[in-house]
């Protein structure tokens, strides 16, 4: 658990899977986010495969005030490198909570993984994330073109790194 005086970022226990799949829909995910689960079924069996926390990938809630406020995805791609992506709920948008969660989610990872590299990705047009990866010291790296499939196209995608 990640404790901070605005947030907790947490694991998933059990009691939060029928709240998570009810997040899979575009009022939740938004304009820009193409991660949705198969079915409630297919979460929950990889819950119990792994508690959606293991050395591949983990899920991980956001919390504040006792609600559940978002959602932190960490892939471990290789040795020294891990993608993150971030989906906050629309009501805390534009609170600067964006920018303190990667931040303490970029302490986290070189702080507890032999990480050299984090890197996040993110539609060309959502400029909101562009502006919270840089405000976390993210690098833009370049475009990536027809990379995010989401709403029926494949659209372009901004690539962002930091190094320890």
């Amino acid at each position: 658990m990640i404790k901070t005086k605005d947030f907790i970022i947490r694991t998933i226990e059990y009691n939060d899977i029928e709240y998570i799949h009810s997040l899979n829909n575009s009022d939740f995910r938004g304009e820009y986010q193409e991660f949705q689960f198969e079915s409630k079924k297919s979460l929950l069996k990889q819950f119990e495969a792994d508690g959606l926390c293991s050395d591949l990938f983990q899920m991980l809630i956001i919390e504040k005030d006792n609600q559940i406020i978002g959602l932190v995805y960490i892939s471990f791609v290789r040795l020294g490198l891990a993608n993150i992506g971030l989906v906050i709920c629309e009501n805390q948008r534009s609170k600067n909570l964006g920018t303190q969660i990667t931040s303490t989610i970029i302490d986290y990872l070189f702080n507890n993984y032999n990480l050299k590299r984090i890197q996040a990705d993110t539609d060309i047009n959502n400029i909101a994330a562009q502006k919270v990866l840089e405000k976390a010291d993210f690098k833009k790296e370049g475009i990536m073109k027809s990379y995010r499939y989401h709403h029926g196209r494949y659209n372009d995608s901004v690539l962002y790194a930091i190094t320890r």
